[in-house]
């Protein structure tokens, strides 16, 4: 397990509170601990992460995306030493999982209330839809995306691909200009969904 985190990038740390959610950079790895630092977090935010709470950790390296559970040990303002865990998923061979959009949903601002959506896929870096209009190429629409745990995301989103399919349109588009926390919060929800769909086939 030491290896694997030391060979992962782009670290994502979330607490129980979302919102609290954080990068961080690797300072120290051994056999029972390893140590991070905490990046772009206030006073307020680092309250979140006490002494002897769960966390939850993902980030990517050579085998995909890499998530696990740890527990905090000690804590030295935005500093924090993290429990050595060998119990860790490895989710897809892809920076960003997609999943379905369970009981979510996507409204475009600019568009009317009858503009009907359905969501095919949904990833941390975008998303398929199928709608009644096109849209066009690459201009951004400002959307609300509403998951399944109540969090709501606010984005642009760009089309970059639209084919035409008895009468409909399927559309796949990125998301422009994305808080990297409402980021996290969609790694994390696909990661969720991930972990709920492996344990369903191993029932």
């Amino acid at each position: 397990m030491q290896e694997v985190i030391k060979n992962v990038k782009d670290f994502k740390i979330i607490p129980n509170n979302f919102k609290s959610s954080a990068t961080f950079n690797l300072l120290e790895v051994n056999e029972k601990s390893f140590c991070a630092e905490l990046n772009l977090i206030d006073d307020k935010e680092i309250s979140d992460y006490s002494i002897g709470s769960v966390v939850e950790i993902f980030g990517v390296n050579n085998i995909g995306l890499v998530y696990f559970e740890t527990r905090i040990l000690d804590k030295e303002n935005n500093k924090i030493t993290l429990e050595m865990t060998q119990d860790y998923s490895v989710i897809q061979r892809r920076e960003y999982s997609r999943v379905e959009l369970n009981q979510g949903n996507i409204i475009f601002k600019d568009k009317a209330d009858n503009f009907v959506v359905n969501v095919c896929d949904i990833s941390a870096g975008g998303i398929k839809l199928i709608t009644k209009e096109p849209l066009e190429i690459d201009k951004h629409y400002e959307i609300l995306i509403s998951l399944s745990n109540n969090m709501k995301i606010e984005c642009a989103l760009a089309p970059i691909r639209i084919s035409e399919e008895d009468g409909k349109f399927v559309i796949s588009g990125k998301f422009v200009d994305l808080d990297n926390s409402d980021r996290i919060v969609l790694v994390q929800y696909a990661f969720k969904v991930k972990i709920e769909e492996q344990n369903k086939e191993n029932d």
